[in-house]
């Protein structure tokens, strides 16, 4: 079970990357693989120095009840990204930019996709997942989902992802505090 925790606390912080993906894959240009790994071990290395700060942090709170708190909070923050896409969705605006990608470009977008890993992470550490195997999937996807986004483009499956991402992720995130707090671990 915790494999599969793992796997949808991963996926639920990765979605962006699919999106960034799909954005360069619409403009027809392609991600290189080295900026696709500079942007995952940045999400990665972000994600793994949270989850030690959670880990410091349940310390402080008692075995019992840090579970059932990272799990409502997971909860809370699927609920929150969810309601956050519906407020984007009546206030969006479509902007395009034209961009490309390069070293500097790849650090700057690990960078900003790791921030919602933060507070995610931490979380993934109160409700003790496993952090060597969170921070290698979290690799993974992310190269995953960057690369599968920029190689659908178009299609209808991307922009549906594309046009749904806060949605899907804070359902996820949803999935991931339910089952959290019906499996301890």
């Amino acid at each position: 079970m915790s494999f599969l925790l793992a796997l949808i606390f991963s996926l639920s912080s990765n979605l962006d990357n699919f999106v960034i993906g799909l954005t360069y894959g619409v403009k027809n240009e392609r991600i290189p693989l080295k900026a696709n790994a500079i942007i995952a071990f940045i999400t990665a290395f972000i994600t793994y120095i949270s989850m030690l700060g959670g880990k410091l942090i349940t310390q402080l709170i008692p075995n019992h009840v840090s579970n059932e708190l990272g799990s409502v909070i997971f909860i809370l923050m699927g609920c929150w990204f969810i309601g956050s896409d519906l407020i984007k969705k009546q206030q969006q605006q479509q902007q395009k930019k034209h961009t490309v990608l390069n070293f500097k470009g790849a650090v700057m977008l690990g960078l900003l996709l790791s921030i919602n890993n933060i507070g995610v992470g931490i979380l993934g550490s109160i409700t003790k997942l496993n952090i060597t195997l969170v921070v290698t999937l979290t690799f993974v996807t992310g190269m995953f989902l960057t690369y599968a986004g920029n190689h659908i483009g178009h299609s209808v499956i991307g922009n549906i992802v594309g046009k749904y991402n806060d949605l899907i992720s804070g359902s996820l995130l949803i999935l991931l505090g339910i089952l959290s707090l019906m499996f301890n671990f």
